[in-house]
C-alpha cells in the first residue's frame, strides 16, 4: 500500500528503499530505519518528501506520509526438514542472502514502477543483492549504496556490485575501507548523524552522584557486561556513582539466556557493593533523550566493530563525558573530545571512569567538548551532502554546515 499517491503535492526526490531485512518503525527497527526516518525529516524542511519503500511490521510503522509498505513473502520455518534443505540448495545456487528475497525484490520493482519512481534517485542501505538486481531491471537509474555494516554476499552478487551503483558510501572510513577491499571501486565516506535539538544537554546536571549510563541492545557485541565489570574495580576505591543500563536484548522485550543471567548477576554484586543499578529496560527512542540527560558520563563498550554507532553521538549531543571501545568507527566519531579504551580493557575502562566520577570540572569540560563535536554531524548536514551526491538542487547551507570538513 501507498499511504499518499505520489503524484500529490509536494515533491518527492528521491526514493529511500529500506534493507530487505528491514522495517520502518520507531519501537522494533534498528540504525537502517532511524537513518531514513531522520533523513526525510530533514528534507521535510525543505519542503521534500522522499518516497519510502519498507517491509510491513506488526508494529506501529513511522507515520511518513509517502510511504510504500510491501509484504515479505515468507515461507514456513522448513529447518532441518527435506524441504529446508532444498531452500538452503536454491538459496547457494541463486546466490541470494535470505530464503524469498528476490521474491521481495521482484515487489519492490514492481512497487517502484507502480508509484513511478523509476526515474528517481534510489538510496539503498546494506542490501548489495538488491543493488544488483535494481540495476538489472533500471539499466538508467541512479543508485546510491550506503554500508552502514561490513556486508558480505555471495560471488555472484560481489562480483556485479560495483558496476551496479552510481555512488558507494559507508558511514566511516573503517566500514568504506572493508567495503571497498571486499567489492572493489570506491567507496566514500558518509558519517550516520544526530538530531542535536532532540538530543541536547540538560540545563543542569542532575543531582545527586555522577550517574553512568550505557544504551543498546544488551548483548555480548554492545558488552554492557565490560560497563558493570568496571563499575566493580571503581566501586574499591568510591561508592559516590551510579549506573543506568537503558535496553533489552531485543527490540522492547528480551530473555534470560545465559547472558542476561551474566548481566542480572554482575549487577546484583554491585548492589551489594551499595552500588545503585537502574535498569529500566528498553528505552523507545521518544523517550530516549530525556533519560540520558538523567547521567552525566555516557560508555560505548562494544567488543565488536560497530561502524559509526548513533548511540555515541547521541550521547554526546546530550553533553555527557563519553567513553568509547577504541573498535570499528568509533574513534573517528569521538575525535578528542572523549575518552578511548582498548577493546575488552576493563581495567583501562575503570581508569577513565575513576577520574571523571571524581573531578567534576573534567566531566564538565569533556561533556562541553562532545556537545562541540556532535554539533559537526547533524541530519540536515548530511541531508545536504546526500543532495549532491544524488544530483539535487542545493539549499542553503548553514554556517556549522559548511564549516563541518569532517563530515562533508
Amino acid at each position: 500500500m501507498i499511504s499518499k499517491p505520489i503524484n500529490q503535492p509536494g515533491t518527492v526526490s528521491c526514493v529511500f528503499i529500506n534493507c530487505t531485512g528491514e522495517t520502518f518503525t520507531p519501537t522494533k527497527s534498528g540504525a537502517l530505519c532511524t537513518w531514513i526516518w531522520e533523513m526525510c525529516q530533514a528534507a521535510k524542511k525543505e519542503g521534500i518528501e522522499p518516497l519510502v519503500i519498507t517491509r510491513t511490521s506488526d508494529a506501529e510503522p513511522y507515520h511518513w506520509p509517502r510511504t510504500v509498505f510491501l509484504k515479505y513473502p515468507w515461507i514456513p520455518n522448513f529447518r532441518g526438514s527435506g524441504i529446508g534443505r532444498l531452500i538452503k540448495i536454491q538459496q547457494r545456487m541463486t546466490g541470494w542472502g535470505h530464503a524469498r528475497q528476490k521474491n521481495y525484490a521482484v515487489k519492490m520493482v514492481r512497487a517502484i514502477r507502480e508509484a513511478g519512481a523509476e526515474s528517481l534517485p534510489m538510496v539503498l542501505q546494506n542490501d548489495p543483492e538488491l543493488a544488483v538486481f535494481l540495476r538489472q531491471n533500471f539499466p538508467d537509474a541512479f543508485i546510491l549504496h550506503l554500508f552502514q555494516n561490513s556486508n558480505p554476499c555471495s560471488d555472484k552478487f560481489r562480483a556485479e556490485f560495483a558496476r551496479s551503483v552510481n555512488v558507494a558510501v559507508a558511514v566511516s572510513e573503517y566500514c568504506a575501507r572493508w567495503n571497498a577491499d571486499y567489492f572493489g571501486g570506491d567507496v566514500g565516506v558518509f558519517y550516520n548523524s544526530v538530531d542535536t535539538n532532540r538530543f541536547s544537554p540538560a540545563l543542569r546536571f542532575p543531582p545527586g552522584p555522577p550517574v553512568i549510563n550505557f544504551v543498546g541492545r544488551t548483548d555480548r557485541q554492545k558488552a554492557p557486561d565490560l560497563l558493570l565489570r568496571a563499575a566493580k574495580l571503581l566501586s574499591e576505591k568510591t561508592k559516590d556513582f551510579q549506573l543506568q543500563i537503558l535496553g533489552s536484548r531485543f527490540y522492547g522485550w528480551s530473555e534470560p539466556d545465559p547472558y542476561q543471567l551474566e548481566l542480572e548477576a554482575l549487577a546484583q554484586d554491585l548492589d551489594r557493593s551499595g552500588i545503585t543499578v537502574n535498569r529500566p529496560g528498553f528505552i523507545g527512542r521518544h523517550a530516549l533523550p530525556d533519560e540520558l540527560r538523567k547521567a552525566h558520563i555516557h560508555v560505548v563498550p562494544s567488543r565488536w566493530d560497530d561502524p559509526c554507532p548513533l548511540v555515541t553521538l547521541e550521547g554526546m549531543a546530550c553533553g555527557l563525558a563519553t567513553v568509547a571501545s577504541r573498535t570499528g568507527g568509533t574513534p573517528e566519531l569521538v575525535g578528542d573530545a572523549g575518552f578511548l579504551f582498548e577493546r575488552d580493557s576493563v581495567e583501562e575502562l575503570a581508569g577513565h571512569l575513576y577520574e571523571l566520577v571524581m573531578d567534576a570540572d573534567l566531566r564538565a569540560s569533556m561533556g562541553q567538548k562532545a556537545r562541540e563535536r556532535a554539533e559537526c554531524f547533524t541530519w540536515d548536514i548530511a541531508w545536504q551532502k546526500l543532495k549532491r551526491l544524488i544530483g539535487l538542487p542545493q539549499g542553503e547551507m548553514t554556517a556549522s554546515a559548511v564549516g563541518a570538513g569532517n563530515h562533508l
